[in-house]
């Protein structure tokens, strides 16, 4: 008889180890898995504030000059500005119509070239 005793007992103690190893509705879920980070979206930045008005002015009236002078020979490119290819186009054109010599668009030197 001592035999079934030792027998029970270890059926019982198997059956109490297995009870571990099943799904247990009790036991706590896992948390859920955290959630993926959102972009940060950024505005792009705003665009350069444009030229003042006078600056534009400026450019469209030298771009004129340049434009003149190419009428009467020169060979610039026309992008008003006033730079040293343009003063000296002006004096160029200002020394061969007899005008005073100063590589900058004077009201005679304007009239002389028509603008």
């Amino acid at each position: 008889m001592n035999k079934h005793k030792l027998a029970l007992a270890a059926c019982c103690f198997a059956v109490a180890g297995l009870a571990g190893c099943g799904s247990d509705q009790t036991a706590a879920a896992p948390p859920p898995p955290m959630p993926e980070p959102t972009p940060v979206v950024t505005a792009p930045p705003p665009p350069p504030p444009a030229p003042p008005a006078r600056h534009v002015a400026h450019q469209n009236r030298v771009a004129t000059v340049q434009t003149a002078l190419n009428n009467n020979g020169a060979q610039l490119n026309v992008d008003g500005h006033m730079g040293p290819k343009t003063a000296a186009a002006l004096k160029a054109f200002q020394k061969q119509h007899k005008l005073k010599v100063t590589g900058k668009a004077d009201g005679a030197t304007l009239k002389a070239l028509g603008v």
